[in-house]
């Protein structure tokens, strides 16, 4: 979940859910807010976050509000971005993907291993269809990092949003 009225909303959907279903909590307690308003919540079902014609930003977790400050950022510079809060995997919604098929580039953003998660359901899911720009999977690199606080660690695994921003504004 992006923040802890998502947690909420996955916690009682899920409890009538048909099926296994795994919710990864991560991040600090102190999560930034997301939704400052109510909002419908369905599983499988993506939410757009803010819209622009240049890149397609799709994130999850606790990045879904860098994913917001990356936005920002790169506004500035006169690069408008669309992000998505891609807040389940399986299912994944593939017309919330489709939908970004027009944009420069395509970015995953996920505070989880690059491989296995978000950016790599993605990846598997563009490469079966014809059109979409190249895609970019940012996450954590494929090794055990030491142990430390959060933020250390996101920035360590250049998961902050200028990190973020400056990778983006080099790839276009």
């Amino acid at each position: 979940p992006a923040d802890a009225m998502e947690t909420v909303k996955m916690v009682h959907s899920l409890a009538n859910y048909a099926g296994p279903v795994y919710i990864r909590l991560t991040g600090s307690q102190e999560l930034p807010i997301v939704y400052h308003e109510d909002y419908e919540y369905h599983i499988g079902k993506a939410i757009k976050l803010c819209e622009g014609e240049d890149v397609g930003i799709i994130a999850t977790g606790s990045m879904v509000s860098v994913a917001m400050d990356v936005s920002s950022i790169l506004k500035e510079k006169g690069i408008c971005c669309s992000v998505i809060n891609m807040h389940t995997i399986k299912p994944m919604d593939t017309d919330a993907i489709d939908e970004l098929r027009s944009r420069r580039l395509l970015v995953t953003i996920e505070e989880h291993s690059r491989i296995g998660g978000l950016g790599g359901s993605v990846a598997e899911y563009i490469s079966t269809k014809g059109g979409f720009p190249r895609l970019d999977i940012i996450g954590v690199e494929d090794k055990y990092p030491h142990a430390a606080e959060y933020g250390y660690l996101i920035e360590q695994s250049g998961l902050s949003a200028k990190k973020i921003s400056e990778r983006i504004a080099a790839s276009l």
